[in-house]
Order: structure tokens, then sequence, then C-alpha cells
């Protein structure tokens, strides 16, 4: 069974349960009818074509899905401004960009690191401390300012009124 991902494919597949629902219940067939199912399916089907925020733009998860090459080397760095995490590098081999799979803006990569042969998921997802820059070939860090990087999604770090 696949599951509809554009809004067409959430209309058509509501019209075709409508459809089926509708012989289901003109039948009359109460011991192997399907309705109630049909009925649950619909439901949520109805329930996710008229969610706003899972239809809302990604222009992130596009943008990276559209300038980042798959199975090249590439150095990835994520920047927290704030946190725990601070600048967080990842070199190696981009095999899958997923959506992140919320509401939020974001990817989810599929990367096997350099000297590794079994890949790991790291999660990039837009927020006001967070930074993704995404370099070709393995960067050195002194080298990383000097280097043209492929996609660079700045966040604004937060306003501090500490300092």
């Amino acid at each position: 069974m696949t599951y509809p991902q554009t809004r067409d494919e959430y209309r058509a597949r509501i019209m075709e349960d409508l459809f089926r629902l509708v012989q289901h219940i003109e039948a009359d067939d109460n011991e192997h009818s399907r309705a109630e199912v049909l009925a649950r399916g619909l439901h949520y089907d109805v329930r996710e074509f008229f969610n706003r925020a899972r239809w809302k733009p990604t222009p992130v998860y596009d943008s990276l899905r559209a300038r980042v090459p798959l199975g090249s080397p590439l150095t990835l760095l994520i920047q927290s401004h704030g946190g725990e995490n601070g600048r967080r590098t990842l070199q190696g081999r981009v095999q899958a960009i997923h959506h992140p799979g919320s509401p939020n803006d974001g990817a989810e990569f599929l990367i096997v690191p350099k000297g590794c042969r079994n890949p790991r998921r790291s999660w990039y997802r837009v927020g006001v401390e967070l930074a993704l820059t995404i370099y070709p070939g393995w960067v050195a860090g002194q080298a990383l300012e000097r280097t043209r990087p492929l996609y660079d999604h700045a966040a604004t770090p937060p306003v501090r009124y500490d300092s």
C-alpha cells in the first residue's frame, strides 16, 4: 500500500475510498463489509488533506535536495549559537536526504562518515539558534572560511541581554 504524498494524490484517494464506501453500504452485507475500515481510513485522509501544517512550504529541504549531490564527499558544519553543541562538523558521503518528519523545515541526512562503512543519521531542523553550511570535499577546520560552500543556511543568532 502506497501512501499519498501530494494533495492531488490525497484527493484522488479520498474520491476512490468514497466510491468504495458507497458500494459497501449499498451492498448491505454487514458480515463481509469493510465499510468501517474504509470510513476510518477516509476520516484520516480527509484530516491530512486539510492539515495546514503538512502542506506548508519547506524551502530549506527543497533547496538541499536540489543542490547537494548524493554520494560525493562533503563536509557538513552545523552550528548551534546557544546550548551545549556549539560547532559540529561531519565529513562523509551523503547517501540520502529525507524530510525531518515534523511540521518544521529542515532535513535528515543519511551520511557515511569518513573512514566508516555504516551510515549514520544526522538531523538539521531550522531554528533560531541553528545554522547549516555544506562544503564540497573533506575540508579541514582552518580551511572552512576559505572554501566556497555548496549550501549555506545561516540563522540569525539569538539576542543576548546578559552581555
